[in-house]
């Protein structure tokens, strides 16, 4: 009864969005789907071949029979990629120079050069992370116009901060053909980006964030193209909450700023919960980091 609680009762406890508590990623580094019905596949043959120690050596034929049988109906779909060349860009800056702004003008720089080198590489698209430009890029119309013009070479996903009518987002800017398309983030992150409460807000953003406001966000998950492909936009946090994948397109950009958590095991657990996501609703994961390697992850 507990094992079945374990397996399917967490899907129903999401405390301010928090959706982690997934027990399917003990399978996401073996060759097993991590899928909850995998798992209960799995407990339940483990069971059976418990009780066959004990009792009877059928019990081991079944446990190993439906173990075997749950590997063979649960094999891994197939996703045909994009035919698009995607450059996804690491970078490793930590979180006390993130923000310095005697440090913001080398990522700018650096980001500069990124695209630069994607384009003599002869990249479609290059990636960068979340807020690799750590300003309202909106406001700084030298920056957008340079990113406009390198657009007409090569499409630029990257993050940035957004400000408009009085307001703070997150968000990903799409430049392409000339042309820019920003998604601001849905599903902020609690206590980080914003106080899941209705009251105390701006105490609490008085004693803890030095009085900054809450982040705004979208209404709703958004989605882009790029030439022919749609894919969905997610902004770190965002791609770990499992709505999303229910979303149509099979591509999923995604972008993180894990230098928040750096050193934990924060980026491996994003990792893994993506995989379990991605495998079980059928989507390609393209995704850029600060403070961690970038990768791809094909459900």
């Amino acid at each position: 009864m507990w094992a079945l609680f374990i397996i399917f009762g967490f899907d129903y406890i999401r405390p301010f969005t928090f959706d982690w508590l997934k027990p399917e990623v003990l399978l996401a580094t073996t060759f097993l789907l991590p899928t909850k019905l995998m798992l209960f596949i799995f407990i339940f043959s483990i069971l059976l071949i418990n009780i066959s120690l004990k009792y009877k050596k059928i019990f081991r034929g079944l446990g190993f029979f439906s173990l075997i049988l749950g590997i063979i109906l649960l094999q891994k779909p197939q996703i045909p990629m994009p035919n698009l060349k995607i450059n996804l860009i690491s970078t490793y800056i930590p979180q006390n120079k993130k923000w310095n702004k005697n440090y913001i003008p080398i990522e700018i720089n650096n980001n500069f050069k990124y695209i630069q080198t994607s384009i003599k590489k002869h990249y479609d698209v290059v990636v960068l992370p979340e807020s690799a430009f750590p300003l309202f890029l909106n406001l700084h119309p030298f920056l957008m116009l340079k990113l406009l013009n390198l657009s007409k070479k090569i499409t630029i996903v990257t993050g940035a901060l957004h400000y408009k009518n009085k307001k703070f987002y997150n968000s990903t800017y799409i430049f392409e053909n000339g042309k820019v398309k920003i998604l601001d983030k849905h599903v902020l992150v609690p206590f980080g980006e914003y106080i899941p409460f209705p009251f105390f807000q701006k105490e609490i953003n008085k004693i803890f964030f030095n009085g900054a406001s809450d982040y705004k966000t979208s209404k709703k998950f958004g989605i882009f193209k790029i030439k022919n492909y749609k894919f969905i936009n997610a902004i770190c946090y965002e791609a770990t909450i499992e709505k999303l994948y229910t979303l149509k397109p099979h591509y999923i950009i995604a972008m993180s700023n894990m230098a928040w958590f750096m050193p934990s095991i924060a980026p491996i657990i994003q990792k893994l919960l993506i995989k379990v996501y991605a495998i079980k609703y059928k989507k390609i994961v393209f995704h850029s980091l600060n403070g961690y390697k970038s990768y791809i992850i094909k459900g």
